[in-house]
């Protein structure tokens, strides 16, 4: 829990309210962010990403030094100051790797945006293999924000490396790219594409259409080789695992961070896969690829219990110990080891034909 002086207190009066703000990435999706003040003085806020879903997730840490609020959750973090009269705050959005230029304003109930409900367009047939019927490539304006945007039939990557769209494409780190020009790090596109196939793209078919486009507009050509690196395996240590198989009815992925009383905070994971955990854990140990070993298929619900000021950390080893240990009383131990994983090796890449 944060405490707060008197001062600070009497600062937080001000900061207190509803504040709403759009990410200068993909189809700029929207946000807001609570911020209220507890019966003993501490900051309480959450955030609202309104174009995916109504709930509102508990901010892990919220401290306001004024003019200057800093906001967290999970991987997310957002610093910024508090205008003069007190109806903006403008700062910095950083989401992982990436940082963004954010200013949030002062809601009334007659400007704030609220939850409308997901598109319902009918998804793509899982048996179609699509490619991108109509696709654009250009370079990216100097400040750029990276990003992807998804929801809708229309793909939109924008500020990506190469190396970066390879990534996604194929599903793999860095580390797991071998060979090809400096410029693959270095040079910035935006990509816009529509897929030839009706109905909502899945991730695997969106990525299934850029390895399509990476071929044919960058004469992208690889071979899959396999190496040994340094791995975390996500295995049973304890079994069965303390985890509950997710009812049938739910069909969304819920991460949710609480903070508790006793100095911990609870993530709280709905309808995860073993897969989709290790991909979580991955954005806070960086060092390593986490790989499920579990044998556990389907869905789960289940909660990781780790120390706020482990979070709230800007040391890494610090998170990266925190989830290492936080999975243990689930039944579950992240084990290091080296194992073989799938490499791209490139033997060609150009710069993109043109529209």
């Amino acid at each position: 829990m944060i405490s707060l002086s008197a001062v600070t207190v009497a600062y937080a009066q001000s900061i207190a309210g509803t504040w709403q703000g759009t990410l200068p990435v993909g189809q700029s999706p929207r946000i807001v962010l609570r911020i209220a003040v507890a019966g003993n003085g501490a900051l309480r806020g959450s955030v609202i990403f309104v174009d995916r879903s109504a709930d509102a997730l508990p901010l892990l840490s919220t401290t306001y030094r004024a003019p200057n609020l800093t906001a967290a959750i999970g991987e997310i973090t957002f610093r910024g100051k508090l205008s003069a009269d007190g109806k903006s705050i403008a700062g910095t959005w950083t989401q992982g790797n990436q940082s963004f230029t954010v200013s949030f304003a002062l809601a009334t109930p007659e400007t704030l945006w609220t939850y409308s409900g997901l598109s319902t367009m009918p998804t793509m047939s899982a048996t179609a293999d699509p490619s991108f019927e109509v696709a654009t490539i250009k370079p990216s304006a100097h400040d750029a924000n990276w990003g992807y945007s998804r929801g809708t039939r229309l793909f939109q990557a924008r500020g990506n490396t190469i190396a970066d769209l390879i990534q996604f494409a194929y599903q793999v780190r860095r580390r797991q790219i071998d060979g090809g020009p400096s410029w693959m790090d270095e040079l910035r596109f935006d990509v816009t594409g529509e897929p030839d196939a009706p109905g909502l793209p899945s991730r695997e078919q969106e990525r299934l259409m850029l390895r399509k486009l990476l071929a044919q507009r960058f004469g992208f050509r690889v071979h899959i080789v396999q190496r040994d690196f340094p791995v975390y395996a996500l295995v049973v240590d304890k079994s069965p695992p303390k985890i509950d198989v997710s009812a049938p009815s739910v069909d969304n992925i819920l991460v949710s961070p609480r903070e508790l009383e006793n100095g911990t905070t609870a993530v709280q994971f709905s309808h995860t896969t073993m897969p989709e955990l290790t991909e979580f854990l991955m954005g806070f140990i960086q060092d390593r690829q986490i790989v499920d070993e579990t044998g556990l298929k389907g869905r789960f619900d289940f909660t990781v219990t780790i120390p706020t000021s482990s979070i709230q950390s800007g040391n890494d080893i610090d998170k990266a110990t925190a989830f290492l240990l936080g999975v243990k009383p689930l039944g579950f131990k992240l084990q290091p080891k080296k194992e073989p994983l799938e490499v791209i090796a490139v033997d060609n890449i150009d710069t993109p034909t043109a529209n």
